[in-house]
Order: structure tokens, then C-alpha cells, then sequence
């Protein structure tokens, strides 16, 4: 072997989940995702440990941007989050909990983890068939008429984050504007971004109260362009425009075969020549801005602003798509073919705190701009990434029109439903899988712990802090004498314990039928008391939880890299480094 030479070995495991190996690393990471579920999370400080700033966040999409693994089941765990996140934006940390204590039951349990997989593939098919079924009593069609149901959504979804740090006056406020910018996006327009034609910029340095809704783009100039269109514009839209993606410094490729350069001219010059002859080009049609993603030559700029074209350059790759899709032209993305032009309908200046921005509105598309204000960085940006996601539960809501009680409420009622299920179809289900009485309670028993382990983790509590019943079938809080006191309500605010009866523990779930009542009306209370969920979110959740976890549970053999280390992180509840 010749010296420096780096040799790779490895290994066949046989039942790689009862490997301390791999358990240890799901452990580490169930207790890093269980401590950021719910509005009691903890924050994480994060930092890479090759130094560098650090965030404070309990959100997934920030979170696992900068945690590493190497274990193999730990990166099909995320993975399977990350996909959570990329379609529905949320219940990504739900979704990865759910996986996790799905195997730390089944792997508890004396029964062979294959054939718990494949019983969790019939067992989670029946769940979400009873969480699906029309008849199920708390997942129920959205009243679009009703705003209380859509800020019922919203608010839930702003008090399951922590990190924003906001009081309540502040979340009846930042609802406000979601709501304002979302009524005027319904019905959608013809032409709409993946974002919903909403965009959202954060700034640190004052109280969100200073947040505010505008109409049309944002784009950030400097406070002397600010004053300098100010005061020239004397003009009313619309506004003709001429957009450039391509850099206008003399840099740009041109498509030019043989390039023959005499003494008397450097290939510098021939390029400002070529670019003095797009100025006089748009001098002549008369254009009121140009626009560059790049860089324009300071030659180029004096020249256009002379005659009163407003420039600005160093636009980015996302505001030239922004301002390309609310003014219906194109970039210009070549300096030798023709110049394409759009329109803008309204140009004006905003300052928002200390920054300056020129408002751009297109003419027949809406779009909207939220800026969200706040004391502190970090939890700037955390509201700015929960806004999307109530945005992104909203447009969801919009195409399906389905909700559910939230906090845990509509998955322990469904479990009450499917333990029911699973007595009734439990000769034909051992029949068919081939396994034994015991064996199928035994994965019964683990699929329903993983269930409300799930929803109790929500609530960062232990399973006997919390109590079901046989009325409603919801998730409670257990009081000091152990059971609910009379005034007290559910995990998601819709009934009171005055109602009940009688009160059972979780693990008593399927012991003995429903007897369920019709709903009640809205509580008495405050509506923002009433926790609801998007429904398909927690469909998609559920679903993709559990057949990730039927797969890891039937794999019986691992290919193991030794000259990988497993995943490696500091344990402490407070701090990831």
C-alpha cells in the first residue's frame, strides 16, 4: 500500500436496531426534535463547530440545516422530515417524533421487528382510515365565512414556536396582517409563485407592532437613490422598464466567434462601445428605470441618469424574478439581441425603521410584501419562517377545506376509533399476516404508544400527566388530584371537563368503547383558545411517519462504513454544537 493511502472497510450488521450503535444515535436525536415540539419547546443554540455565528431556534427548517449525521436510520429519519417540510412546510419535527418512538417501542418489545413492520403497515392503513372517514367527529369542513376558523389556524400555528417571542397583543396583530394579505390573495390569481405571491423580509431594532402589509415588492435601496427618485419623480405610472439579467459593466459573454483587436482599441473599449449603443437605445424608447441583476458600468449609469432614467443595479437572482413576474415581461439576459420591455403601475418610496425600499407594483398581478419587526434577530427570522408556514396552511386549507382539532385531540380520539377497528378485524388480520394473538397485541401496543407519546410530546409532558375519556375521546392534562378540574378544557381548548364522566388513562385507550355526543358549539371563550390543524399536513405527517418506520423496522441486515463516526452531538437540553 503506498504511504498516504486511505483504506476503507465494512461490515455486515444483523439487526442493526437493537445495535447500541444505532440506538444510541435515534435516542440522541429524539431528544433533540421531543425538546423543540410545542409551545413549551426549548430552544437550541446552534453553531458550527468550526466556529462562526450561531441561531436560536426551535424550527426544523433551521434546526437541521445545521446538524450532521452519519448514521444511516438517523439520516432516513430526517430525510423523511425534510420531505415533510418541502411539501406541506410544517409537522416536519412531528413527523420525525413520530418515527422515533415508533421504533423505541417496537424495539422495547419482545417481538420480532419484521413482524412488527409488517403489522405497523396494516395498523397505520387503518389509522389513517379511521382519521380520513367522514364520520369522524373532529376533522371538519373549514367556514371559509367564519374568520374565527382561519385564525383559530393561524394562531395555533404561531403558538407552537417559541422562538418568535410574542406576547399576545402581538399575535393578535401579526394574524391581522396574514389574514389582510390572505383574503386579498383569495381567489387565486392566474399567475401565482410557489410563495403564493406573497414575500417576506424581517428586520431587527423595533417592536412588531412595527410590522407592516404592503402592496406589491420591495426592493432595498440605499437612502440616497431614495431621496434622488424622490425627487425627480414627477410622474405618475404606469411606468415603462427595461430588466436585465445579464451584467451591464462590460463583463458580459458576447456571442462572437473571431474577435479581432487592433492597437488603437482594447477589448474593454469595444465593450463600453457596445454598451453606450444599449444606452442610447433605451434614451430612445424613452424608459423610465432600468433595472440590472448584475453590475452597471459607472459610464452607463451617468449617461442614463442624465436624462432622468432611474438605475438601480446589484439586484440578486430573487428580486429580478420578483419584479420580472409582477411587470409580465422578461429579462433581457443578452446585450446583442433585441431589448424586451415590461410595466410597472406604481413606483414609490417606503422607509420601513431605518431602511429604505422602492414599492414596485405590477398591473394585474396582486402580490403582496410583510415585514416583520421585531427586538431581536433570531427572533426575527424565526417569525419570518412561521409566517410562511400559517401562509402555507392557509392556500392548503383553500384547496381542501378540511381541519382538525389540534394539541393531540383528533389523533387520540382516531386511536380510540382504530383500537376499536383492530378488535373487530383481528381474526381476519391474523389469517392474513400469518403471526400470533400475542404477537399482534404486542404491535398493537407500540403503535398506539408511539401515537400518543407523539401527541403527549406536543405538550413537552409525561404520558400519565395526561388523561383521555370515553365521551369525547380528546387528550387532557391531568391536575393536581390526578384528573382534570371542572373548568378545565382539552389539549385543544373545544370541551370542558364538566362534561365528563368518567376519565381513563392512555394506556386504557381501546379497554372500552366510545360513547361519543355530537360536538358542541365554539367554546363560550375567546375563539383564539380553539387550537385547529390543517388537515392533509397531518395526513401527509402520519402517513409518511409510519411507513418509514414499517421499512426501518424490517430491515434485518446493514452495510456499517467503519471509518464513519456515528452521529456525534452534545446531549445538553439547551445547546446542539
Amino acid at each position: 500500500m503506498m504511504k498516504g493511502e486511505t483504506t476503507y472497510s465494512s461490515s455486515l450488521i444483523s439487526d442493526p436496531l437493537h445495535q447500541d450503535s444505532c440506538s444510541s444515535s435515534l435516542e440522541v436525536l429524539s431528544k433533540v426534535i421531543q425538546t423543540c415540539l410545542g409551545p413549551r419547546a426549548k430552544l437550541k443554540l446552534l453553531r458550527h463547530e468550526g466556529g462562526g455565528s450561531a441561531i436560536l431556534t426551535s424550527s426544523f427548517r433551521r434546526l437541521f440545516h445545521h446538524l450532521s449525521v452519519k448514521n444511516i436510520f438517523t439520516k432516513i429519519v430526517i430525510s423523511t422530515a425534510k420531505c415533510q417540510l418541502k411539501n406541506f412546510s410544517d409537522s416536519s419535527l412531528y413527523c420525525a417524533i413520530l418515527i422515533l418512538k415508533s421504533i423505541h417501542h417496537a424495539v422495547a418489545s419482545e417481538i420480532s421487528l419484521p413482524i412488527i413492520g409488517v403489522l405497523y403497515e396494516y395498523y397505520s392503513n387503518l389509522y389513517m382510515e379511521c382519521l380520513n372517514n367522514r364520520n369522524n367527529l373532529y376533522v371538519m369542513n373549514i367556514n371559509f365565512s367564519n374568520l374565527c376558523h382561519l385564525r383559530s389556524v393561524i394562531y395555533s400555528i404561531l403558538c407552537s414556536k417559541p422562538g418568535c417571542i410574542l406576547t399576545s397583543k402581538d399575535k393578535n396583530y401579526v394574524i391581522a396582517l396574514i389574514l389582510e394579505a390572505y383574503l386579498a390573495l383569495v381567489p387565486p390569481p392566474p399567475r401565482i409563485l410557489d410563495d403564493y405571491n406573497i414575500n417576506m423580509l424581517n428586520f431587527e431594532g423595533s417592536g412588531v407592532k412595527e410590522s407592516k402589509l404592503f402592496r406589491g415588492i420591495l426592493v432595498p435601496v440605499s437612502k440616497i437613490d431614495a431621496n434622488c427618485f424622490s425627487n425627480r419623480n414627477n410622474k405618475t405610472g404606469p411606468y415603462r422598464l427595461a430588466l436585465f439579467s445579464t451584467s451591464l459593466a462590460g463583463d458580459a459573454d458576447f456571442p462572437v466567434k473571431a474577435l479581432e483587436i487592433s492597437g488603437s482599441f482594447t477589448a474593454l473599449e469595444i465593450g463600453l462601445k457596445h454598451l453606450e449603443i444599449i444606452a442610447k437605445k433605451l434614451i430612445l424608447e424613452k424608459v423610465h428605470f432600468v433595472f440590472c441583476q448584475k453590475v452597471i458600468h459607472p459610464q452607463v449609469r451617468k449617461k442614463l441618469q442624465k436624462v432622468g432614467i432611474f438605475v438601480l443595479d446589484r439586484l440578486g437572482t430573487e428580486i429580478t424574478k420578483l419584479i420580472q413576474f409582477i411587470s409580465g415581461g422578461c429579462a433581457n439576459a443578452s446585450l446583442v439581441s433585441d431589448i424586451s420591455y415590461a410595466s410597472l403601475a406604481t413606483c414609490v418610496v417606503e422607509q420601513v425603521g431605518r431602511k429604505f425600499y422602492l414599492r414596485l407594483e405590477g398591473g394585474d398581478v396582486p402580490f403582496f410584501t410583510l415585514v416583520l419587526g421585531h427586538c431581536n434577530a433570531q427572533a426575527a427570522a424565526e417569525l419570518q419562517v412561521v409566517c410562511g408556514q400559517a401562509f402555507s396552511a392557509l392556500f392548503r386549507i383553500l384547496r381542501s377545506g378540511k381541519v382538525c382539532s389540534g394539541a393531540g385531540c383528533a389523533e387520540i380520539y382516531t386511536a380510540h376509533i382504530w383500537a376499536a377497528k383492530v378488535k373487530e378485524q383481528s381474526e381476519t388480520l391474523r389469517d392474513e399476516v400469518g403471526c400470533t394473538l400475542g404477537q399482534m397485541r404486542g404491535a398493537a401496543t407500540a403503535f398506539l404508544r408511539s401515537v400518543t407519546d407523539a401527541c403527549v410530546a406536543l405538550h413537552q409532558g409525561a404520558r400519565l400527566d395526561f388523561v383521555t375519556e370515553h365521551t369525547h375521546g380528546h387528550l387532557w392534562r391531568a391536575g393536581e388530584g390526578r384528573f382534570p378540574k371542572q373548568d378545565d378544557r382539552c389539549a385543544c381548548a373545544r370541551f370542558c371537563a364538566s362534561g365528563v364522566d368518567s376519565w381513563a388513562f392512555l394506556s386504557d385507550i381501546g379497554v372500552r368503547g366510545l360513547d361519543p355526543r355530537a360536538p358542541e358549539g365554539e367554546p363560550r371563550k375567546s375563539p383564539d383558545l380553539l387550537i385547529l390543524d390543517e388537515l392533509s399536513c397531518k395526513v401527509n405527517a402520519f402517513s409518511s411517519a409510519f411507513e418509514t418506520a414499517s421499512l426501518l423496522l424490517r430491515t434485518t441486515l446493514c452495510v456499517n462504513n467503519l471509518s464513519e463516526p456515528e452521529l456525534s452531538v452534545d446531549t445538553q437540553p439547551e445547546t446542539l454544537s
